[in-house]
């Protein structure tokens, strides 16, 4: 046996671990920027600056100001994801599951108002047909169908469900539409949540 086969694994090397670094600070500065700036008042050189680095590195790590602003916008949903889970158990009843769902993403929606209509707006957002709770249909429609095969929820089209939740709360958040004016009411994320318990028990 060679010299090589004893020696225990490598631990991450210091450059993984620098360039780890250098991604959650860009990201940390970015998200800071976009929160007091506005994405259209925040430039590269700006986040390079906060986050320490230089504007090639940045431009190393991400390709577009859209390129960041999607990757902040990810680690704030998968806060708001654990958040979640914490809340919630395997006994958790399938409507009670979905209305802190609701409310978890109502509140990531009015969180990060701002930069979400950022997103919507962009070009490249507008290119890649990305928009703020395509994910969370699948999820949604999955608390759904677990409800209805339970017999605890009404026997309604899971994904059509799932959609107009959505839909509601991404418009109400975001003050889009009929909701213009409103996605500042303090009554609205639990007026959501309570059409839900309306709508749905069987």
């Amino acid at each position: 046996m060679t010299q090589a086969a004893t020696l225990p694994p490598r631990p991450e090397g210091r450059l993984a671990r620098r360039k780890a670094r250098t991604r959650a600070a860009i990201i940390a500065a970015a998200g800071d920027l976009f929160s007091v700036a506005g994405f259209e008042g925040t430039s590269m050189q700006q986040i390079a600056d906060l986050a320490d680095t230089g504007v090639g590195t940045l431009y190393g790590y991400f390709h577009s100001k859209e390129d960041v602003l999607r990757e902040v916008l990810r680690e704030h949903s998968a806060i708001s994801v654990e958040r979640y889970r914490a809340a919630v158990d395997d006994a958790t009843p399938p409507l009670d599951r979905l209305c802190m769902a609701i409310e978890t993403f109502a509140e990531y929606l009015r969180d990060h108002r701002t930069l979400l209509r950022a997103a919507i707006n962009s070009p490249a957002g507008a290119e890649s047909g990305d928009q703020p709770g395509d994910w969370v249909v699948h999820a949604f429609a999955q608390m759904i169908t677990g409800g209805v095969q339970s017999g605890e929820l009404r026997p309604v089209p899971a994904e059509t469900a799932a959609r107009a939740l959505v839909s509601v709360s991404v418009d109400a958040m975001l003050g889009m539409g009929v909701w213009r004016g409103h996605e500042d009411d303090p009554g609205t994320i639990p007026a959501l949540v309570a059409m839900a318990r309306a709508w749905l028990p069987d």
